[in-house]
């Protein structure tokens, strides 16, 4: 019975140290968060950067209710080994990473078309995370976009009152001819903003309406001389 007892608290010892163990890894490390792209879900999930990836597949097992058999977990478009520890494949906080579900290997599989179909999803997965890298890209180029738009309306504005400004100006003299001359340039802005607010909307030229300016003819220019040679 002693010799049980013995047996027991020994175990729960070990359990406790290898607790004990995981938890110190984490406090010592910290948690990192990894972004999981999964079919069309999305998720965070946090975990030690010491960790392998057959124990990040258990996170995500939780998660998705995928086993971690049959989890193909890609990070750079590459697929993992479960021993491989994340920190060593260079996954940082708020890296990525693409589950892909295996299906089960039947015994009469032939093992050339499954890794052909193996490559084929790494491939799959490079495209994904190149297609991501652009995305962010464009989600910046919005953001400038956006910030330009509001600069050029409030631009607008800030001249408007300007010319205001400048219209409640008694002057006399050479200060009248200055405050017109500021009044041109004022408006002479906001003309030119106006103009890019007007090319951003309608980007390509309305041609047929150029075209259709014509020259004045030499007809009429011939009338006006034929009248003033009768006036005189």
């Amino acid at each position: 019975m002693a010799e049980e007892n013995g047996v027991a608290a020994a175990t729960a010892t070990a359990t406790t140290t290898g607790s004990n163990e995981v938890e110190d890894a984490a406090a010592a490390g910290g948690t990192i968060k990894i972004k999981v792209s999964y079919g069309s879900n999305n998720f965070d999930v946090f975990i030690p950067p010491q960790s392998t990836f057959a124990e990040l597949k258990k996170v995500i097992a939780k998660e998705t209710g995928l086993e971690p058999a049959v989890q193909n977990v890609l990070f750079r478009g590459k697929g993992k080994d479960d021993n491989e520890s994340l920190h060593m494949a260079g996954v940082k906080d708020n890296a990525k990473v693409i589950v892909m579900e295996n299906s089960p290997p039947s015994k009469d599989e032939d093992p050339a078309k499954v890794e052909e179909v193996k490559e084929t999803i790494e491939e799959i997965s490079r495209g994904v995370e190149a297609v991501s890298l652009v995305r962010k890209e464009n989600d910046q180029f919005a953001e400038q976009v956006a910030s330009l738009e509001a600069v050029v309306c409030s631009g607008t504005q800030m001249l408007m009152r300007q010319l205001l400004k400048l219209d409640g100006i008694d002057a006399e003299g050479e200060g009248r001819i200055q405050r017109k001359s500021e009044v041109r340039r004022v408006q002479g802005l906001v003309d030119k903003l106006d103009d890019l607010k007007a090319r951003n909307s309608n980007p390509t030229p309305n041609v047929p309406e150029t075209a259709s300016v014509e020259p004045p003819s030499i007809e009429s220019s011939t009338k006006v001389t034929e009248k003033w040679e009768v006036f005189e």
